[in-house]
């Protein structure tokens, strides 16, 4: 009997009580996951004025900043996957953002730029705490549905990028508080590391650890287990985080590149900047739990190959349009991105028990996640060498191109997913794929 099932032997007043704490952690972690990614992209608007006010050589000095932050927020999620099958996993969420916020609010309060990057390390520190816990924790409020937990929580990605980059050069341009040598580009810094703080703590005191044990018919509880995870299980995450890897890049590549191209080609201004990286990422609220709802059973691998093919060719084009067409091309583009990592991540975790899930989500972001890292300085670097002719659009087509080219190496990943398992859980007779690869024992 599935741990959903095992509910209705509950009375009614605890069935209800259960059902509604599970629905206040999926949306506690929703929010959570918002501050997560708008902590991350703090700084991506505020790569020119962080540049001129640190006295930095070059725009990729900047972008160096949250590339750290990335590989080392990627870099640590197999431990922290480890912990997050193993322990309280919405304490570990609250710690991981409050010392997220208070990392990026000291950032704001420094100046010098070493400082600057080892608050980075702290920032990523912190942050790795997120998905391999929240993944984990989400998908086991809902043993039933796994896949749409994983899709409203995705929700959280999208209001998180865009309010990250639209908070940060509003900020940065409007607030008019002083405080010791505080720059322009430090106080966003300052304003989200309270903000983050306070949440928080609200969320330890409101979200719940989903029960450790479930009853079984007879009555008898079963502990949850935490086995090892198996060699082949293992490869094939492997396999999967260095194709499915490229989309991450592309990802984190195209917010440092989109805010760099519309700054320097566009000459828009850094709230400008910060309002357009934010626009095109908004799409994601609903993109994500929609495209997770539209691809469900036998709809999901085929979609996710679809989504990635689109995203890629429409961002390469995008240094073709004028001005007026860029911000819709951008959100188009988002929107596949956004909704693969919803698709993707349902699809992985539909595959996967419950007591392993946080290693495979902590698995994936260590190999995927830190080649990821390496975009924001990848396009800093690259937009550096175009000298002069930063300020023409045509010259981006060369990077824009890269990031069409991860894509469509990504959309050869569903076949890897494929292999991980069949869909467990109630719904596999009616949805399960019918591929070759999952029919096998072992395949």
């Amino acid at each position: 009997m599935t741990a959903g099932n095992s509910n209705q032997t509950l009375p009614h007043p605890a069935r209800h009580g259960l059902a509604q704490s599970r629905h206040v952690t999926l949306v506690m972690c929703t929010v959570l996951h918002a501050f997560s990614h708008a902590i991350a992209t703090l700084l991506v608007p505020l790569y020119l004025m962080m540049t001129s006010d640190l006295k930095l050589n070059g725009v990729k000095a900047s972008a160096l900043v949250v590339t750290v932050y990335g590989m080392v927020y990627n870099g640590f999620a197999w431990a922290t996957g480890h912990l997050a099958d193993r322990h309280n996993r919405k304490t570990m969420l609250g710690i991981g953002l409050i010392g997220n916020a208070m990392a990026i609010g000291l950032m704001g309060l420094v100046r010098n730029y070493e400082a600057v990057l080892l608050l980075a390390v702290m920032c990523g520190l912190f942050g790795s705490i997120f998905h391999p816990a929240a993944n984990a924790l989400v998908t086991a409020h809902y043993p039933d549905e796994p896949g749409m937990a994983i899709g409203w929580l995705g929700a959280g990605s999208g209001l998180g990028f865009f309010l990250g980059p639209q908070f940060a050069g509003w900020r940065a341009t409007t607030a008019t508080w002083t405080l010791w040598h505080v720059a322009a580009w430090q106080k966003p810094c300052v304003e989200m590391g309270v903000l983050g703080t306070v949440f928080g703590i609200v969320f330890l005191l409101t979200a719940r650890e989903a029960p450790a044990s479930m009853r079984d018919g007879s009555g008898s509880v079963k502990i949850a287990a935490h086995p090892p995870m198996d060699r082949t299980l293992r490869n094939r995450v492997i396999w999967l985080s260095v194709v499915l890897g490229c989309r991450d890049f592309a990802a984190a590549a195209s917010l440092s590149l989109a805010s760099i191209f519309m700054q320097k080609a566009w000459c828009k201004t850094v709230a400008q900047a910060g309002q357009i990286v934010g626009l095109m990422m908004l799409l994601g609220v609903i993109a994500n739990p929609l495209m997770v709802y539209l691809t469900r059973g036998r709809r999901r691998l085929p979609g996710l190959t679809m989504i990635l093919i689109a995203g890629g060719c429409i961002v390469a084009t995008t240094p073709l349009w004028p001005a007026v067409w860029v911000l819709p091309v951008l959100c188009g583009f988002q929107t596949m991105q956004l909704s693969s990592y919803a698709v993707s991540d349902a699809s992985m975790l539909e595959r996967t028990t419950p007591d392993q899930r946080g290693r495979v989500v902590g698995l994936f972001l260590l190999i995927a996640g830190t080649f990821s890292g390496t975009g924001p300085w990848v396009m800093g670097f690259w937009t550096d060498l175009l000298g002069h002719s930063a300020s023409r659009p045509i010259a981006y087509l060369g990077p824009f191109g890269l990031v069409a080219v991860m894509m469509l190496i990504a959309s050869f990943s569903p076949r890897i997913i494929a292999k991980l398992g069949p869909v467990a859980g109630p719904e596999i007779s009616a949805f399960s794929e019918i591929m070759p690869e999952t029919m096998e024992p072992g395949a």
